[in-house]
């Protein structure tokens, strides 16, 4: 089959576009998927460049996928041959930059029925993300306001969408007039730009300095710190971003607030909640059929642009997802 293997752990020289790379073989629990259409994500890069362990080369990447259920494995019940589905795959197996890629089914969903494969495989690792980050995480509430960073990016612009469903009022950052554009789009009530003011304060008048009940950091580094100010008491703050910054306790302490750590590899990695998994993305799918959930597809591309694409990953460019179509 044809498939983006990476070499190797490096730059985005190390991804190599094959003809003959070998079929995957469905085990137990797996499903074997045709791929359709595939997205990238900031994690892609970051499992090429080794900085999530070593894995054994060649390897491929691509964590989203929508496509059609070519095989089952034995202890398969839920699915059959034929089915749409979509998915987030496991981080430590091959990914679904490829004609074909195994899922375990525990993990999938049938795709939305009023979207298409592109705009399905745009969804899944967003919005397992933004999901479990503000309600199972943080417990996000109905007329609670949540500021949400980068509210056109990947796992913002669906972060905005799940809060305003959820009946929040969102506050967001963005700093470019198309970004902003968007996020207004997706129903922010606030948007912020970051560039050309200082977003705590922006919050904080926003708040009449109570700040937010809900903060979720998509970005990381400085943006990290400054956002602990924009916590309200007995707030909840949540990231993606791996931090060791020292002003967590004496900020977060004295407001009694919590943080929380959102990875949503975790069920593929470990083995634990994959079901979880499936019924988010069950909700999600009749979330996009209603059109209360969109997913914004801000490029597609065909498997021989994707190392190219990865620069623009890198440099944090791209606005919503970018889309891999193979058929």
């Amino acid at each position: 089959m044809r498939a983006l293997i990476a070499n190797g752990h490096g730059g985005a020289e190390v991804l190599e576009l094959r003809a003959d790379h070998p079929d995957p073989v469905p085990e137990a629990h797996d499903l074997l998927i045709e791929v359709h259409a595939c997205a990238l994500n900031p994690v892609d890069t970051k499992i090429r460049m080794g900085a999530l362990g070593e894995r054994e080369a060649p390897f491929v990447l691509g964590f989203d996928v929508s496509g059609v259920v070519r095989a089952l494995g034995s202890d398969v019940t839920d699915f059959d041959v034929g089915d749409e589905v979509y998915a987030a795959l496991s981080l430590i197996r091959d990914g679904a930059c490829a004609d074909l890629v195994c899922v375990d089914a525990r993990l999938a969903a049938r795709k939305p029925r009023r979207i298409d494969h592109v705009h399905a495989a745009a969804l899944p690792l967003v919005t397992l993300t933004a999901w479990e980050a503000l309600f199972d995480r943080c417990r996000l509430g109905t007329d609670e306001v949540a500021l949400i960073h980068a509210g056109a990016g990947g796992v913002g612009h669906v972060a905005l969408q799940l809060a305003k469903q959820r009946g929040a009022r969102v506050l967001t950052t963005a700093g470019r007039p198309e970004t902003q554009a968007l996020c207004r789009k997706f129903g922010a009530d606030v948007v912020i730009d970051y560039r050309e003011s200082d977003f705590v304060a922006a919050v904080m008048e926003e708040t009449q300095g109570l700040g937010c009940a809900v903060v979720f950091d998509t970005v990381g580094g400085d943006v990290f710190d400054r956002s602990l100010d924009c916590v309200a008491v007995n707030g909840r703050m949540a990231t993606i971003v791996f931090n060791e910054s020292t002003s967590i306790t004496p900020k977060l302490f004295a407001k009694s607030a919590t943080l929380h750590f959102e990875f949503m590899g975790v069920p593929g990695i470990h083995g634990v909640g994959r079901d979880r998994h499936a019924e988010i993305l069950r909700l999600a799918a009749e979330f996009a059929d209603m059109e209360t959930l969109r997913p914004h597809v801000g490029r597609v591309i065909s498997l021989d642009e994707v190392a190219a694409a990865h620069a623009d990953l890198e440099a944090g460019r791209s606005i919503g997802k970018t889309v891999v179509q193979l058929r």
